[in-house]
């Protein structure tokens, strides 16, 4: 067994990701934990349309041909519908987002995805913020596209839904047309399908393919956008600047090149021979800074262009507006079928707003302390216009707003309710002991739990499991099968669980309010690897406010977390002590030192194993591992660890006075009074038959008037 010390200066720390390079074409084999890459914005938004369009061609025979004949056949089309003075009418595009995630910051919110809407419709109807102040030589030819783009309300199979699809998936960190395999694809005929993930490759914001090249059978399964959540909405992760990225690959979607031509590479001066097709965009070499005087190929450029790459997005122009218009209106790719009146109307997006789901969540972690708040926010669709929420225990108990914010007073278990209407119709749910109000100081100290009088976490207890992902996997139990002491221990049955699930178990709260100076916690765990791309990861936090906050305190990735050598292939069980590692965490410093302490364990599986955590320690080290001022020569108690028979206490008082000792179980309860009374100054041995103990192991405290010893007692 290993003891892993953590010093004071690293158990509080930030935890930076590098920023590891990989092939965007080729298949990584690296962990989730080397994959998160920490987001750099490069200065500029980066397309990758042309290198995976060539992918996409070189691993679909035949495609390139087919493609380069529907580009003349677009090309066509095009010219006569810009002759024929195209369609004055409003264009509705149903859309569904897909966020493939995995339970990072990749997985945004709804209000995010919205705001991403809100944006799309601004660039498209050109209202973007500040389209006033373009540059004079362009004012005139600002394009108004006319297209408003709605979230779905319609799926496929004509249910209800809010047009935004959530899936847990490693696929977020080498995103491409392989997110399709997470998500399905929607019929691309009544759908634009938006795909979000974390990384598509090295700087890269997003790419997507123009109608001519994905016009066959095969290019209907990858047509589709898709982008990193930090170019998404100007809210959440993502902001006002990068937010136009999504209306730049829509820009794609709809038939539209970059400024400078068919590349991905702005700035290079053969650019200046190229064109993009459109009469009212001059020859650019293509920009990533936004010079508005920038003048490359003998005119000057169109910077603020949504298909350029300088961050200074503020239009598209009218040639443009009219070929995108001309792409809706052409059945390449099926785009033309996305705007009649038949299918705006089978994705619902222009039919009354139908209630067909009533959800709710609350931001943070639903357990709290007397006192507390929580946050709720209403996530029923669509077209809420009234909310009657009903809080058990809560301060209001009722209230009429969207997010309401509700204060919890007692201790104890309490449903949440919700009805939602619109003139439509209406609907209601209800959360049964959602919110979870644990007592102060749960547990006193010294707390050394190995899960011997549980077979359960939950109820009485106050443990709490928590599945973020909220997925069908295997949580934190108890399981007899392997124990550092005892016959129990906590553990996630990893080797089955799904690339990405996180497993969290959080502890009640800890009576800290009486440590002197401060506390020092410990726990012993086993993990094996179970192959060369395992990559999972086991973190821990501690929270001086019930779990409003959480400090993070240990991150053990693979390269530490293994306990036993090699590889596992099968699901891991330890086969002994050795098997065991200990994690200390010294100098829990005075903030911490409060009657809402916790812990919060977070075992995240990727191509991994099973986790096992026991003997959960925390004491305070003056009290528990020194002797007090009051006691002469050290306490000793022996034999120890102990048979069946009886153990002596003894100790050596300096002065008369009032002893106790107790007999504790692990979660701090008195089990058994040794003795209570007066003594002498002297030396006493005192014996105490553990024969009628269950093997584990207990605490006995010996307590004079104003002092106290802990020690650990381990009967086998």
């Amino acid at each position: 067994m290993i003891t892993r010390l953590l010093s004071p200066a690293a158990s509080i720390f930030f935890i930076f990701c590098s920023f590891l390079g990989f092939s965007l074409f080729g298949q990584s084999h690296l962990g989730e934990s080397q994959l998160r890459k920490a987001f750099v914005d490069p200065g500029h938004m980066t397309c990758a349309k042309e290198e995976m369009t060539e992918k996409f061609f070189d691993e679909n025979p035949g495609t390139r041909e087919a493609a380069m004949k529907a580009r003349a056949e677009a090309a066509i089309h095009t010219a006569d519908y810009e002759a024929k003075g195209g369609s004055g009418q409003t264009l509705f595009i149903p859309v569904v987002f897909h966020i493939i995630h995995s339970n990072g910051d990749e997985n945004i919110s709804n209000a995010q995805i919205h705001s991403a809407i809100e944006v799309l419709n601004e660039d498209f109807n050109a209202s973007t913020p500040n389209i006033q102040n373009v540059v004079p030589a362009f004012s005139g030819v600002v394009g108004d596209v006319d297209v408003q783009f709605r979230l779905a309300q319609k799926d496929p199979n004509g249910d209800c839904t809010n047009g935004i699809i959530r899936t847990i998936s490693a696929s977020t960190f080498s995103g491409g047309t392989n997110l399709t395999s997470a998500s399905p694809i929607w019929p691309r005929n009544r759908y634009l399908n938006v795909y979000i993930c974390a990384n598509i490759g090295d700087g890269v914001a997003g790419f997507t393919f123009i109608p001519a090249d994905v016009n066959g059978a095969i290019g209907a399964g990858v047509d589709a956008i898709y982008i990193t959540h930090p170019y998404v909405g100007r809210i959440g992760t993502g902001n006002p600047t990068r937010s136009h990225a999504l209306s730049h690959e829509v820009g794609h979607w709809l038939n539209l090149e970059h400024t400078w031509g068919v590349t991905n590479q702005p700035g290079v001066p053969s650019n200046c021979n190229q064109d993009d097709g459109v009469s009212d965009t001059p020859n650019t070499i293509g920009w990533t800074t936004c010079n508005l005087s920038g003048n490359t190929c003998n005119s000057l450029d169109n910077v603020e262009n949504f298909m350029d790459y300088a961050y200074c997005y503020k239009m598209f122009t009218a040639g443009q507006s009219s070929r995108m218009r001309a792409a809706l209106a052409s059945s390449l790719a099926q785009r033309n079928q996305l705007s009649t009146p038949s299918n705006l109307q089978f994705t619902g997006i222009t039919e009354p707003a139908e209630i067909c789901e009533a959800d709710f969540t609350v931001v943070g972690s639903p357990s709290i302390c007397p006192g507390m708040e929580l946050e709720f926010q209403d996530l029923s669709f669509n077209g809420v216009t009234n909310w009657s929420w009903s809080f058990q225990g809560g301060s209001p108990a009722s209230s009429n707003e969207a997010n309401p914010t509700v204060t919890y007073n007692q201790p104890g278990n309490y449903d949440v309710s919700l009805s939602v209407s619109n003139p439509n119709g209406s609907m209601q749910v209800t959360k049964q002991a959602l919110v979870r109000v644990l007592p102060t100081g749960d547990y006193e100290l010294p707390l050394l739990e190995s899960f011997e009088e549980m077979t359960e976490f939950g109820g009485d207890n106050n443990w709490e499991v928590i599945n973020p992902d909220g997925d069908e996997t295997r949580e934190w139990e108890i399981t007899s099968n392997a124990a550092y002491s005892g016959s129990n221990s906590a553990f996630v049955m990893g080797r089955f669980n799904s690339n990405g699930a996180i497993e969290v178990l959080e502890t009640p709260t800890f009576k800290l309010s009486d440590v002197s100076e401060s506390a020092e916690f410990t726990f012993k765990y086993a993990h094996a690897r179970r192959n060369n791309n395992s990559d999972d990861r086991l973190r821990v936090f501690v929270s001086r406010n019930c779990g409003e906050f959480w400090n993070l305190r240990v991150t053990l990735n693979m390269a530490d977390l293994p306990t036993v050598p090699g590889n596992v292939s099968g699901a891991f069980v330890p086969s002994g002590q050795d098997d065991w590692e200990t994690v200390s965490i010294p100098n829990i410093m005075s903030i911490f030192l409060t009657d809402e302490f916790r812990v919060r364990f977070e075992f995240t599986s990727f191509v991994g194993n099973n986790i096992f955590i026991d003997d959960i320690n925390v004491f305070d080290p003056l009290t528990v591992s020194t002797e007090d001022q009051d006691f002469a020569d050290g306490v000793n108690l022996y034999p120890n660890p102990s048979g069946r028979g009886p153990v002596s206490l003894e100790y050596n008082l300096f002065e008369s006075g009032r002893v106790r000792a107790e007999l504790i179980d692990l979660s701090g309860r008195t089990l058994d009074l040794l003795f209570d009374a007066d003594r002498a100054a002297g030396r006493y041995i005192s014996q105490y038959d553990v024969s009628h103990l269950a093997p584990g192991v207990y605490f006995v405290r010996l307590n004079t008037e104003g002092s106290a010893v802990v020690k650990k007692l381990i009967v086998q």
